[in-house]
């Protein structure tokens, strides 16, 4: 075998590899992310977590926030029975899910999670405002 087969041979073989390493480390890096964040909490197989606001948070207790509306402190709130955050003007929530970003709380961060908290759509805080009807 000659010297310029070699040298021919080895400049296909680092293309090839090169190649490959080059489709490989895309795949390599999504599957990485991936498991990071199922380790810190994000994405669990098809669940994802969700970061909800703590009742005892210090401005959910100050706004006198409740997950479960009917759970508000009756003597010290006064809380009309159709109030909920999913109908409050400062949720930002989809329909029909459980939880959803709230204007008051949005900037508000899990430290563990690194995610915005999200409130209840079935809580209630002495924020409520009616959406407006247009």
């Amino acid at each position: 075998m000659s010297n310029d087969n070699l040298i021919d041979n080895s400049r296909r073989s680092f293309i090839s590899l090169s190649a490959i390493g080059l489709a490989v480390v895309p795949l390599g890096s999504i599957l990485l992310s991936r498991n990071a964040e199922a380790r810190a909490g994000g994405v669990t197989g098809t669940t994802t977590v969700i970061a909800k606001l703590p009742e005892n948070d210090e401005q959910a207790v100050a706004l006198g926030y409740r997950a479960d509306a009917s759970l508000v402190d009756a003597t010290q709130f006064k809380r009309g029975e159709d109030q909920f955050c999913h109908n409050c003007q400062l949720y930002s929530g989809s329909l029909n899910k459980e939880w959803g970003p709230c204007a008051i709380f949005s900037y508000r961060t899990d430290p563990v999670l690194h995610k915005n908290y999200v409130v209840s759509a079935k809580g209630w805080c002495r924020s409520w405002g009616p959406i407006a009807s247009g």
